[in-house]
């Protein structure tokens, strides 16, 4: 898990702490102990308890850690579990949510789960870099999916780069992400050594396009209108956002696989066209 749960989390905290009456802080974890992965994304979140906070007082929780994410369906795939594995059900010894999808090859969704986007708070450094960038017209794309993401989450690398050709005819096209990846053909890559280094550029971007994923969520978090390739990996209505477009190829149902290639994702990925996502872009940027 990474960026982009983190992100939800922070996210479900700041809906929880509005809608609460007393105005508490909320704490992020188990419902023990405060997990915080990525403490660098809490700057200037002071709706956000602190591990003190979280060990000593009557909070809110946000019940999201690494084994356990709100938006997986963890009672489906224990199901699943002992429909497929009768006699290893029977044991006293309880199946953890960390090792379910690894034995189940797959996760399930919670359908009536819906993201917040994460009030991120950017520092006087972040806030020049934005103001700078944002003098000029921009898109920001992702053309790759971090290593260890579910392969039904990539769309090809040449069609990302005829959608940067395309866009690139009349609108600055810059590639955003990890400094060791691959460049698109004639695309200049923004100077960022970290995800936080991301989000002022994604707040001066028109647009931002790439898979689902961390950077997509910090995209909402920046206000920035996003096309968001999704497949059939994970169904948008869970963790896409009402003012992105979210592409899945014509794929009714997501089926979760995740650690397998899987042809219901790469049909979805193969149905997502270069020409769809540019007119997308366009409408987008228009607007």
């Amino acid at each position: 898990m990474g960026y982009g749960d983190e992100l939800m989390a922070i996210g479900d905290a700041w809906r929880l702490h509005q809608a609460d009456p007393q105005k508490r802080r909320v704490a992020i974890g188990d419902g023990r102990c405060r997990r915080i992965d990525y403490p660098e994304l809490t700057h200037g979140l002071d709706f956000l308890a602190s591990e003190a906070e979280a060990a000593s007082g009557e909070l809110p929780w946000v019940i999201s850690y690494r084994a356990y994410r709100p938006y997986h369906d963890h009672a489906a795939m224990r199901r699943a579990f002992r429909e497929r594995h009768p006699l290893r059900s029977r044991l006293r010894r309880r199946v953890p949510d960390t090792r379910l999808v690894d034995l189940l090859g797959f996760f399930r969704y919670r359908l009536d789960y819906r993201p917040a986007p994460a009030p991120l708070v950017l520092t006087d450094a972040e806030q020049a870099v934005r103001e700078q960038w944002a003098q000029r017209r921009f898109v920001l794309i992702e053309p790759h999916c971090k290593q260890e993401a579910a392969p039904g989450k990539r769309w090809p690398f040449e069609r990302y780069a005829e959608v940067a050709q395309q866009l690139a005819e009349t609108i600055e096209v810059w590639q955003v992400g990890a400094p060791e990846t691959p460049l698109l053909p004639g695309v200049m890559r923004v100077p960022t050594h970290s995800f936080r280094d991301v989000l002022p550029f994604l707040a001066a971007a028109r647009l931002y396009i790439g898979p689902e994923g961390g950077l997509h969520h910090a995209a909402a978090a920046m206000k920035t209108p996003a096309v968001v390739l999704f497949g059939g990996y994970t169904p948008p209505q869970v963790t896409g956002y009402d003012f992105h477009v979210c592409l899945t190829g014509n794929s009714d149902e997501a089926c979760g696989v995740h650690h397998s290639e899987c042809a219901h994702c790469r049909a979805a990925m193969t149905a997502i066209t270069v020409d769809q996502v540019v007119a997308e872009a366009r409408s987008l940027l228009d607007q």
